[in-house]
């Protein structure tokens, strides 16, 4: 019985070595018998690579980061240990990439001619490639840390944009374009009853002059008349009956002489209200060119012009820096 219990507890502690061991070399992800061989790779910087992470290709772990140590120059050479199998790709770059959002790294070997479409990338890949030797030139892609920080400074430049848009649009601004456009409403409404008034008064001068021209014909038919009569009066005695209707013709003279004198004192009271309109809007005028009121103010201030100006160019410049480099302001890998 004693010798039972104690091969047991003999197979259980060899259990648990084999155990550990057996740990050991998978969390080391050594390779017994294999034909493994390494690789060198060229950067500047690793980002929060760590030995022992994974190396990918299109997405298939083909080795580990074996080693990773400081070269002169300021150049970190990481050393990668990859299957005996792996057929890398022409022209082969590393892209140091988070693979999770816990602060997993990994090293992900794709073609230069696959780089992604970002200034910042294929500048350090250019950088980094070696004028001798046979390292593989890399590069590390910001992580979503970077990628927070420069979401904050986006939004810190949206915020001042948008403050320097409150500042030129305050409420002192909108309340002097308010008043602005009241007083051109108020101009309007006068500019538009003195023309009805003028042309009622135009209306009732053509009027009279129609009258007038009227009366200036009867009298000139009537004295033809008269003049053609004259002899055949004068032979029959009708004399004075002639005498007669000159006075009525005469009377009627007389009537249109008071008539056009009344169409004249009208004309000249209209002339003389056209000439105060006329002076009130030269005096309006030159008191907006002079800068009085709220017209002539904002006809010589050029500040809410040029702030705005200013604001539409730094969002314009910030978009298109946005189209241009997506991948420096957002950029993820998920493997």
């Amino acid at each position: 019985m004693k010798r039972a219990s104690e091969a047991l507890v003999g197979a259980s502690v060899l259990l648990a070595i084999a155990i550990v061991v057996a740990g050991t070399i998978w969390l080391s992800q050594a390779r017994f018998g294999g034909n493994d061989f390494t690789r060198d790779v060229r950067v500047r910087t690793i980002g929060g690579l760590l030995p022992g992470d994974p190396v990918l290709l299109r997405g298939v772990r083909i080795g580990r980061v074996e080693t990773i140590a400081l070269s002169r120059s300021d150049w970190v050479t990481v050393s990668l240990r990859l299957k005996g199998s792996t057929v890398l790709p022409q022209r082969p770059v590393a892209l140091f990439v988070a693979t999770t959002l816990f602060g997993d790294w990994g090293v992900q070997i794709i073609s230069r001619d696959n780089l992604p479409d970002d200034p910042e990338i294929r500048k350090a890949i250019a950088e980094a490639t070696p004028t001798r030797g046979s390292a593989m030139p890399g590069a590390a892609l910001p992580d979503v840390g970077q990628l927070t920080a420069q979401a904050g400074r986006i939004a810190g430049d949206i915020a001042v944009i948008a403050s320097r848009v409150n500042a030129a649009f305050d409420s002192a601004s909108a309340a002097r374009l308010k008043s602005a456009f009241v007083d051109l409403s108020r101009l309007s409404s006068v500019l538009r009853t003195i023309a009805q008034g003028q042309e009622s008064t135009l209306t009732r001068i053509g009027g009279s002059l129609d009258t007038g021209t009227t009366l200036l014909a009867q009298t000139a038919r009537s004295i033809a008349r008269t003049a053609s009569r004259v002899d055949s009066a004068t032979s029959r005695e009708q004399l004075q009956r002639i005498l007669g209707r000159t006075d009525t013709v005469t009377a009627s003279l007389t009537d249109v002489a008071a008539n056009l004198r009344s169409l004249a004192r009208a004309a000249a009271g209209q002339q003389e209200a056209f000439q105060r309109i006329v002076a009130r809007t030269d005096s309006m005028l030159a008191r907006i060119q002079s800068g009085e009121g709220t017209l002539g103010r904002l006809s010589r201030d050029t500040t809410l012009y040029s702030e705005t100006v200013e604001t539409v160019h730094t969002l314009r410049e910030l978009l298109q820096d946005i189209q241009r480099n997506p991948r420096r302001y957002f950029s993820f890998s998920v493997f």
